[in-house]
């Protein structure tokens, strides 16, 4: 862990909430049946996101299989992407190329859909990229779980909302 990702770590813990602080319907329902799930994952329905963590690997499973994402794309495949997204999985080394993935997919991303972009704290260029990613118009809500960030883009969400929440 570099001196960046350490000093965005204390931040993290100084400011993460849990279920019980925050004052979203929708985030409490969040942390209650994604975060706070510890039922056993079918691993058959794992998806694979290579270098994080088992617990973050885990969680992209469990938000795909509770908001039933079925079609999920990870730009770490280099694949075209299909006409439909459910969940985008931003799995890049170089933050640089964040928002072009993130440009390149979101025509495909329905108003229910989801972006989840790995290692958002882990140098001063990724926790940039994030900040600019979260800052972007279609975005109405974004999660930081430290390891990842999650972007949803429901428009019933009137006001734009920053969330930091204790995974």
């Amino acid at each position: 862990m570099g001196l960046h990702s350490f000093i965005e770590f204390i931040r993290y813990q100084w400011t993460a909430k849990g279920r019980h602080g925050t004052h979203s319907p929708f985030v409490y329902d969040f942390v209650e049946h994604v975060l706070l799930d510890k039922s056993i994952l079918d691993r058959t329905k794992l998806i694979e996101t290579p270098g994080i963590e088992l617990k973050y690997e885990n969680l992209v499973t469990r938000i795909a299989t509770y908001y039933r994402y079925t079609v999920v794309c990870c730009t770490a495949d280099a694949l075209e992407p299909a006409k439909h997204i459910d969940l985008l999985v931003i799995n890049e080394n170089n933050p640089g190329t964040w928002m072009n993935k993130f440009k390149d997919h979101l025509q495909w991303l329905g108003n229910d859909g989801a972006v989840i972009a790995l290692h958002i704290h882990k140098t001063k260029a990724h926790s940039a990229a994030w900040k600019r990613m979260t800052k972007q118009p279609p975005v109405r809500m974004s999660i930081d779980l430290f390891g990842l960030g999650v972007l949803f883009f429901k428009e019933e969400f009137k006001e734009r909302q920053h969330f930091v929440l204790k995974y």
